[in-house]
């Protein structure tokens, strides 16, 4: 939910194309079909489990009020097409700015505004694919009070309750101002064509520079609110505002909930869910045009706030390796095969402020109101895990949080931490150690009681501190790795879960 990055729609008035009008009118005939075939909301919230018996200590968890319970494990999803990889693009073409719903079946895709349309759309049958640009125009065509080539960050709303209305909100450039202001549009086919609303925008905040990257949250009573970002550089900050039940007006003041301090460059990109008792707040940090741009959380008690900061980005260059570039506007995804995260990198630097960014899409899992996902690194604290006699924890100033576990130094040391995975697959477990011993050391790792690897912890000097890695098979939802002394002895700061 970013912005327009170099590629301007050049055309005079917008409208559909026959192929798009065509497209629209069979999905309307399946959508009514379905509904009537199979009632029930588009997307529904993902229940919580029990907890597990001990919880992990890991980095990039929001402090606070115990964290709620962690979504289920377990789900089957859909079989994913040949090829697809969380850190591969799905869409491998311009589609920035992703939001994702299902209907009747097929999954829709809408994006920010390319040469070809105003708000290009991708179907798919799965989550990951295989996904296909849908020909046409999503957005019949512009508001009065806008002006073409600046059209941002599209967000479609389902029908809710008896409603048969899609509801679309976007950013697009106002013709009396240099500013972007944030409209919205109805369809009754998620494919479109959207038709926007007469009069002045939904939301424009002036004062504030304008706003951009709608997105929206609907509680479980129907109450329906939209988040923004207010867009002057300075003072960039993300906004809720309440709805009007049909989600076409504004209800109330909007609030600030989330502001910039020590992120990159500013905050943008929001979008909410709830996990058990707590509101996550995802957001963009950095500038989408530079590799700095990443994704981040926050979690609440309430809708309004107060937001806490985590620590870590969920999403970076540097959490990925570099395999996934500049990662952001993020857009979660909830239907009954599980939660997925879809968000753009960049694939090309055009030069200046203007990349070309793609669609991809990975598996979301829950620790709580923690968000955890394939393909990032999640850590886990040593000491945070269950230990045994001859293992405890140690004071190490240059350990991750001042502490490590140790010294694995007789028969029947042994450490168990519990780690989730979003999805079930093959994980590299990375341990951070230290040996000071003189000799190598071996450490049995198991994975939920079976022996999965044997890692040695080679001989390490002074305060140095080192890593080996092991890859396992991991179950979708909460596993247990276990470190059981071989022979030997050493120290363990963290693992990390990629």
């Amino acid at each position: 939910m970013n912005r327009w990055a170099g590629d301007p729609r050049l055309g005079g008035p917008m409208t559909p194309l026959v192929a798009g009008a065509v497209l629209s009118a069979v999905i309307a005939v399946i959508v009514a079909v379905a509904n009537a075939c199979a009632p029930g909301p588009d997307r529904p919230v993902a229940q919580a489990s029990a907890p597990p018996s001990a919880r992990p200590s890991a980095s990039g968890s929001a402090p606070g009020s115990p964290a709620p319970l962690p979504s289920p494990a377990g789900t089957p999803g859909p079989v994913s097409p040949p090829g697809y990889s969380p850190v591969k693009p799905v869409l491998d073409q311009y589609f920035a700015d992703p939001a994702v719903i299902k209907a009747a079946g097929t999954y829709f895709a809408y994006g920010t505004n390319n040469a070809d349309a105003a708000m290009p759309v991708a179907t798919a049958p799965s989550p990951t694919g295989p996904w296909t640009r849908a020909p046409g125009d999503g957005l019949a065509r512009l508001p009065a009070w806008a002006t073409t080539g600046r059209t941002w960050a599209p967000e479609v709303v389902p029908p809710q309750g008896a409603s048969k209305t899609y509801v679309l909100y976007f950013s697009a450039r106002r013709k009396d101002g240099d500013a972007q202001c944030i409209g919205a549009a109805t369809a009754t086919s998620p494919a479109g064509p959207f038709v926007p609303l007469d009069g002045e925008p939904l939301v424009c905040p002036m004062d504030l520079g304008g706003a951009i990257d709608p997105a929206s949250y609907v509680e479980a009573d129907g109450t329906r609110y939209l988040l923004y970002k207010s867009d002057a550089r300075k003072s960039a900050a993300i906004y809720l505002a309440r709805l009007t039940p049909d989600g076409l007006g504004l209800y109330g003041e909007p609030k600030k909930i989330l502001g910039h301090d020590s992120e990159p460059a500013l905050v943008e990109a929001p979008d909410l869910v709830k996990r058990g008792d707590r509101y996550v707040l995802l957001y963009s940090a950095g500038w989408y045009f530079r590799s700095n741009y990443q994704t981040r959380y926050a979690v609440a008690p309430s809708i309004e706030g107060p937001y806490e900061k985590a620590a870590q980005p969920l999403q970076s260059t540097g959490a990925y390796g570099g395999r996934v570039e500049g990662p952001g506007s993020a857009d979660v995804l909830s239907d009954d095969t599980g939660d997925y995260l879809v968000f753009h990198g960049i694939l090309k630097y055009l030069g200046g402020a203007s990349v070309n960014r793609g669609m991809y899409v990975t598996p979301l899992g829950w620790d709580g109101a923690r968000p955890a996902i394939r393909g990032t690194p999640v850590r886990y604290e040593a000491e945070g895990g269950r230990l045994n006699g001859c293992v405890s924890a140690l004071g190490r100033p240059n350990a991750s949080g001042g502490t490590a576990v140790g010294p694995f130094d007789r028969d029947g040391c042994r450490l168990e931490v519990l780690v989730f995975a979003p999805a079930a697959g093959r994980y590299s477990v990375r341990a951070q150690y230290a040996n000071r011993s003189g000799h190598d050391s071996d450490l049995e790792l198991s994975v939920n009681g079976t022996a999965a690897a044997q890692v040695r912890l080679r001989v390490t000097k002074g305060a140095d501190w080192t890593s080996t890695s092991a890859d396992v098979e991991l179950s979708s939802g909460w596993n247990t790795l276990g470190l059981r002394r071989v022979n030997g002895q050493g120290q363990l700061d963290y693992l990390e879960v990629r």
